[in-house]
């Protein structure tokens, strides 16, 4: 006779403490692990204070890019859930440029 056995619950993801990944700059001059940015925060904050570690202006606006996937985050989305807590992440900043499109 076979018994059913109910389902395991599983333990929802981690949402609090401090997320792991790599980052370095467009230009490849600064690389960095960082390991002390909280879970839940938006990556446009978190793309202007790697600019502030990697002294780089922070007058400009900076966004960053997953390169595993080649997507650009959302700087109003929590940066944890876009690169789904993978702590090998290889994220690149970059200064947001509006080529074009300007009609005065």
């Amino acid at each position: 006779m076979i018994d059913t056995t109910e389902p395991l619950a599983v333990a929802p993801r981690r949402r609090d403490g401090p997320f792991r990944f790599h980052a370095r700059d467009v230009t490849g001059s600064y690389r960095m692990e960082i390991t002390d940015v909280q879970r839940g925060t938006p990556s446009g904050a978190v793309a202007q204070s790697l600019a502030f570690r990697m002294d780089l202006p922070t007058n400009v606006p900076w966004s960053l890019r997953n390169d595993r996937t080649g997507v650009w985050l959302r700087d109003d989305v929590a940066l944890d859930e876009q690169v789904k807590d993978d702590a090998e992440a290889q994220l690149t900043l970059t200064p947001k440029t509006h080529l074009g499109g300007h009609r005065g």
